[in-house]
């Protein structure tokens, strides 16, 4: 028998595990048959997909259905019947359970729970054409990772590569999915070990574990990380952390490891308690900030920490504060996602008790609270996209450790940076760094500080590389300061150049003069002005700016200063 697995992720360096894991079921279980994947994405052109996935010659086709692909594989599936009406059609995933019967073809049969788990009849009947509508699937405390070597080579080569060392979530918040089962199944670590071992064998660029609460163990954590530590060569490695669970040896550790290793996705959600006891979240939020802020400090490990906009007794004015008290302790990404409320879950039950309003179809976001009409709502998402466009990159990493280091109050500035954006038609145009500098120059005009945070502007737009400085953050005389240099500074300037490497050096660096108050700022002079000098090479570190040193503590002094680079350590 010949079988077509098939995914639609959201992009293509995404991977779908669930295919993979229904593979080797299918192989496990039936003899003589030969199983194919297909990943799409939901970016894909409707009709060529349509035709192709229509093209494969298969006797059956499992599709694995989650939010963000569930309406482009119902219209998959209704056309697909027309052109192969005796092929059966099988869905499976947390989204699949949640399509009416009258929204699929007749003949179209739908899996629910862990493929590992189904009982077996399942492929006695998929085997002998007799195909119920609905399967079960149980809970298994067996779920091994289900990568080949070929499938390195070929449908995961240069894809995120998803593994689990743990099923299950230790909290039970009333929005996720999760919530439905709860407890924790841990494989077995020397079984983690060898498959990570296998896995890491092919080098690949990044492994994102799916733990659902990486850290709820801390000695099995700190396990694993020790030997991923151990093991990876140039593997970066992702995990889902709770904030409030971690011990000293954790951070300990952290401070050992190279930058760009790990990344973490921490969820805060909310600093509201209200909110948090609403939704079921146990967790202490004046641990999880403090754990944060050490983290930042660290500055081993990129931070991208969530906040959910939509969430029940979250008003304007709360949701401001949450973002204020993620804000000021300056992680590399703060994401805004909103509340989808998903089928199923304890939250969906409390619609009408929390007066939420949201879309009908996937992946179900939120419209209105009963303390967010929807007006608020939409601004905060704007206000959201507003930060994802300036602060979630790392084009303006002085300028903004600069706002927190002051406390300036991280909600009002983007806020009016919104306003600002809408006037300037900003949404509908190419978001380039170009224009990001640009608008937030025009935007400081009014700002008591103003030529502090223009220099800013100048000083992270060559951090990032770029060789030039563009009009709006001139004039500058460039090329005069250079001329002079090159008389000026001596023919050996150690670890800079010597007599023999001086020529080049200045002909790969770019030399600008700075305030004593902006490089007071970035660490680099007690308030003395200065030159810095923007090298080509970049920094062994998380953002991987490039390298800048001090060559004059004082413009009047002329004295050659040994390399300094900007305190916040990015």
């Amino acid at each position: 028998m010949k079988f077509a697995l098939i995914g639609f992720n959201c992009r293509f360096t995404h991977s779908c595990p669930a295919l993979f894991y229904l593979r080797q079921e299918l192989l496990k279980n039936i003899d003589d048959v030969a199983v194919n994947i297909n990943q799409f994405t939901i970016n894909d052109p409707y009709y060529p997909t349509l035709t192709q996935i229509s093209s494969f010659k298969a006797d059956a086709f499992f599709f694995s259905v989650y939010i963000w692909n569930a309406e482009i594989i119902k219209r998959i599936v209704n056309d697909l019947a027309k052109m192969q009406p005796f092929s059966p059609l099988i869905l499976g995933g947390p989204q699949a359970i949640v399509f009416r019967r009258n929204e699929l073809p007749a003949a179209c049969t739908v899996v629910s729970g862990e493929i590992e788990g189904v009982d077996r009849s399942f492929y006695a009947d998929l085997k002998n054409g007799a195909l119920k509508l609905s399967y079960q699937g149980g809970r298994s405390r067996e779920f091994p990772a289900p990568y080949t070597p070929d499938d390195f080579k070929n449908q995961l080569a240069k894809r995120h590569i998803y593994y689990e060392s743990a099923r299950g979530c230790p909290y039970s918040c009333s929005y996720c999915i999760s919530s439905l089962e709860p407890g924790v199944r841990y494989k077995d670590m020397r079984q983690v070990r060898r498959e990570l071992r296998e896995i890491l064998a092919h080098k690949p660029l990044s492994l994102r574990f799916v733990d659902r609460t990486f850290n709820a163990s801390e000695k099995r954590a700190l396990e694993i990380w020790q030997f991923l530590h151990d093991e990876a060569t140039r593997t970066t490695f992702h995990f889902e952390i709770a904030p409030d669970l971690f011990s000293e040896e954790m951070f300990a550790f952290l401070q050992t490891i190279p930058p760009q290793l790990f990344e973490f996705e921490i969820g805060i959600q909310s600093t509201h308690a209200e909110t948090l006891a609403a939704i079921k979240r146990k967790s202490s939020v004046r641990q999880a900030l403090e754990n944060l802020q050490r983290l930042v400090a660290i500055n081993t490990v990129h931070l991208h920490v969530d906040l959910i906009l939509g969430l029940p007794h979250e008003t304007f004015a709360s949701y401001g504060k949450s973002f204020n008290d993620i804000f000021a302790i300056g992680p590399h990404y703060i994401q805004m996602g909103l509340l989808k409320v998903l089928p199923n879950t304890p939250l969906s039950r409390q619609v009408e008790q929390f007066a939420i309003q949201h879309c009908h179809r996937p992946p179900y976001e939120v419209l209105s609270t009963g303390w967010l009409p929807h007006e608020e709502l939409a601004e905060l998402f704007w206000f959201g996209e507003c930060v994802e466009a300036f602060y979630n990159n790392r084009y303006f990493r002085a300028f903004f450790t600069f706002l927190q280091r002051n406390k300036r109050d991280g909600f009002q500035f983007f806020l009016e940076l919104l306003a600002f954006c809408r006037k300037h038609d900003f949404f509908s145009r190419a978001k380039t760094q170009l224009l990001l500098s640009q608008i937030l120059a025009d935007f400081i005009q009014h700002d008591p500080r103003r030529g502090l945070l223009q220099e800013l502007l100048i000083y992270d737009w060559l951090r990032c590389g770029h060789r030039f400085l563009p009009d709006h953050l001139g004039p500058h005389r460039l090329k005069q300061l250079k001329d002079r240099l090159w008389l000026e500074l001596p023919q050996d300037l150690p670890p800079f150049y010597n007599n023999v490497s001086r020529s080049n050096f200045f002909k790969q660096s770019l030399f600008v003069g700075f305030s004593g108050e902006t490089l007071r700022e970035l660490g680099l002079t007690e308030g003395e002005d200065g030159v810095l000098c923007f090298l080509q090479e970049k920094e062994n570190a998380l953002l991987e700016l490039h390298k800048v040193a001090l060559l004059y503590r004082s413009v009047q002094s002329r004295q050659p200063e040994p390399e300094k680079t900007e305190r916040s350590g990015t």
